[in-house]
């Protein structure tokens, strides 16, 4: 049995059992702490893609290149909107300009003048021979002094708008009548300032180009349209004899036929004369079949059944068609201009979003870069350090015990009990 003294020989001899197990103990805990992916790459040298991934030239390359990338798609996403909300404004300003053109205030006196000057020449052509006026214009001057006090469609007033307006009129009027005016009866001089005032309206034919750009300006167009056919119809009526009957024919054609094609494409036109003409006054004549592109019921001459061209009843009617379609085309104008203005209104907001997310998002992106960078950069200091630590330790291994015998503690193998001269 071994006494005490010898027992602490023994080990004083025999240093190899013990000092392998616990150094076997502290290695391994010591690999424990390291994580395995560290592990393979302290076993090994630095590999291209970690030396990559851990270089800051690599990261900032890739960070660039994906900063680049934003923001040529934010340039892109800015350059797309700013086409759309253009093109959305033209089409606006165009709507709010065919709204105006129908409810201004020059339209609506405009209009009136028109139609009392209509009222007018009846009256002198059924009460009064055709007798020539004198000097100037009389009629013309009384109507200019009762417009003022109109109001237009949003019930303003119009008085400071048109006080200078009818002088306007007055004076082109003036000059238009003047190398013609006394060789003309009375009827005819109301029938060219009417057609001189639907000239300073606006023309038809710039209605029409202007109605192939732009959807809106087809209700302008149906507009000037029917109060230019209500005036054939006056003209045809009380005036046979105002034109050559080749001109008249000319332009009763291309105005109807206008007017037609005007139904398919504008809405409310077609909804009101189906109410106030197909409805009311042609089913009254028993016509057999109304069709939208037949002008049968409008023509100067005919063979049965009564006209509606030139007749009491077909201007009525059309008057009632004029009154019905201003106020429907009027309201879809502006239902129209509001409905874009609210979708203009998002979009620009959803536009001012995106500016300022946009680059609070790159920022952001670039900072978690930043940090990444800095973090892989010390754990690439950490790791080197870690590596260090490791050769200090295994050089120190080394000269405590034999390189077999490190190895195999290093592998987690089972190291056998050896003596050695040492």
């Amino acid at each position: 049995m071994l006494t005490t003294p010898d027992l602490m020989k023994k080990q004083r001899f025999t240093p190899g059992t013990l000092s392998s197990a616990s150094l076997k103990r502290r290695v391994i805990k010591k690999k424990r702490r390291v994580a395995p992916g560290l592990q393979r790459s302290a076993d090994s040298d630095c590999e291209p893609c970690r030396c990559f991934i851990f270089s800051p030239s690599g990261s900032s390359r890739s960070v660039r290149r994906i900063l680049t990338a934003c923001t040529l798609s934010f340039l892109a996403l800015l350059g797309s909107v700013s086409l759309d909300l253009s093109s959305n404004f033209d089409l606006l300003d165009a709507t709010e300009a065919a709204y105006t053109e129908l409810t201004s205030c020059r339209t609506v006196a405009l209009l009136h003048l028109i139609s009392e000057l209509q009222k007018m020449r009846h009256l002198l052509a059924k009460y009064t021979s055709n007798e020539t006026l004198g000097s100037g214009f009389p009629a013309l001057d009384h109507l200019c002094g009762k417009i003022v006090n109109y109001s237009n469609n949003h019930r303003l007033p119009c008085s400071a708008e048109l006080s200078g307006y009818c002088l306007q009129i007055r004076r082109s009027i003036r000059t238009f009548l003047n190398p013609s005016l006394d060789a003309n009866s009375t009827s005819s001089v109301f029938s060219l300032v009417i057609e001189r005032l639907l000239t300073i309206w606006g023309s038809v034919d710039v209605a029409l180009v202007n109605a192939k750009q732009n959807s809106n300006w087809r209700d302008v167009l149906s507009a000037r349209l029917l109060v230019t056919f209500i005036e054939l119809n006056y003209q045809l009526k009380f005036y046979h004899n105002t034109m050559t009957p080749a001109d008249f024919q000319r332009r009763w054609t291309h105005t109807l036929s206008y007017l037609s094609l005007c139904r398919v494409m504008t809405e409310p036109l077609n909804d009101c004369w189906s109410e106030n003409i197909d409805l009311k006054i042609n089913l009254s004549l028993e016509a057999q079949h109304v069709y939208i592109l037949d002008p049968r019921l409008w023509q100067i001459s005919g063979t049965e059944g009564k006209l509606l061209s030139g007749s009491h009843t077909g201007i009525q009617a059309l008057i009632k068609t004029q009154q019905c379609f201003f106020d429907r085309a009027s309201l879809a104008l502006r239902l129209a201009s509001r409905s874009m203005s609210s979708r203009l209104s998002l979009k620009i907001c959803l536009l001012a979003m995106a500016c300022l997310i946009y680059p609070v998002v790159m920022f952001s992106f670039k900072q978690m870069t930043e940090w990444i960078q800095n973090y892989a950069q010390s754990l690439k200091e950490k790791t080197e350090d870690l590596k260090r630590q490791r050769k200090l330790a295994e050089d120190l291994l080394h000269q405590m015990l034999p390189k077999s015998v490190a190895r195999q503690l290093r592998r987690q193998k089972q190291v056998e009990a050896e003596s050695y001269e040492r």
